[in-house]
């Protein structure tokens, strides 16, 4: 072994010193088998000041990135990930969740664990159109669920940012939208009501909200400010959006301006990047 990588080996290295070929069970041999010829470029540095599962993590992830690991691809369980790369079961049991949490392999229950698919990217969030009209541009299907529609007296959060009087109405709008069928977005959306007079009366299903001003009430959306916290999901986001319970998901506040300056749309969404990443250029 060369001086200057004393204290690293590859996992081929390490093979090679004649552990003998581990054994799994059936369901995961295929997968095994596919990963030592790729784990086998694995340099784990002992000596490095980086803890072997941060080494692990990074590597496997590496592979992901540049295709060496497709989407769909099995990933060998974490007893056979042991055998084939002599590390304990803490090191790797640390690296898959790290993996995991960040969304590049999913554990399905009694299945296994998979290489996750590849992630669509939306400009929504920075560009004057919405989530809609930027998925259906980029020819990914998208359709919505109205779980709510009708007129309501304005509360004060959507008095303040309309600046309506205190008998001022909104139409409020709670809707789930989904990206080829995945849920990406549950929103809760408010609008001025002498904006947009008998709009409870249209039918909204499957349609642009944005389209329908624009169409209907010659409203266009020109600009947009929007504010990103993570926060643990509701009850109801984890049952509609089927999302991890225990995991914070991102939410969207937005207020949307019209042509002149005025305010005609405000809404709070939680959004699942699992689905589809956030793009912002600056």
């Amino acid at each position: 072994m060369n001086a200057d990588v004393k204290g690293s080996e590859t996992v081929a290295t390490r093979s090679a010193r004649g552990r003998g070929r581990p054994s799994y069970d059936l369901e995961d041999q295929a997968a095994a088998e596919n990963f030592r010829d790729l784990s086998a470029g694995f340099l784990l540095e002992r000596n490095s000041p980086a803890p072997l599962w941060v080494q692990l993590k990074n590597q496997i992830g590496a592979a992901i990135r540049e295709g060496r690991l497709p989407p769909g691809s099995r990933l060998p369980s974490e007893q056979a990930l042991c055998l084939l790369l002599e590390v304990s079961r803490p090191v790797v049991r640390a690296a898959v969740r790290a993996l995991s949490d960040e969304g590049s392999v999913v554990k399905l229950p009694r299945k296994g664990m998979f290489v996750a698919p590849e992630r669509r990217q939306t400009d929504f969030l920075n560009a004057n159109i919405s989530v809609f009209g930027d998925m259906a541009a980029k020819g990914i299907k998208v359709s919505t669920d109205t779980l709510e529609f009708y007129r309501a007296p304005c509360n004060a959060r959507e008095r303040q940012v309309f600046n309506l009087p205190e008998a001022g109405t909104v139409i409020r709008i709670r809707r789930m939208y989904r990206m080829d069928g995945h849920p990406i977005t549950l929103s809760w959306i408010s609008l001025p009501g002498h904006r947009v007079p008998d709009m409870e009366k249209l039918d909204i299903t499957n349609r642009s909200l944005y389209e329908t001003l624009r169409a209907t009430y010659g409203i266009e959306v020109q600009r947009a400010e929007r504010w990103f916290t993570a926060e643990m999901p509701s009850p109801e986001a984890v049952k509609l959006m089927k999302i991890d319970p225990m995991l914070p998901v991102i939410v969207i506040e937005s207020i949307s301006y019209d042509q002149a300056g005025e305010p005609v749309e405000f809404y709070s969404a939680y959004y699942d990047s699992n689905h589809a990443r956030i793009h912002i250029s600056v």
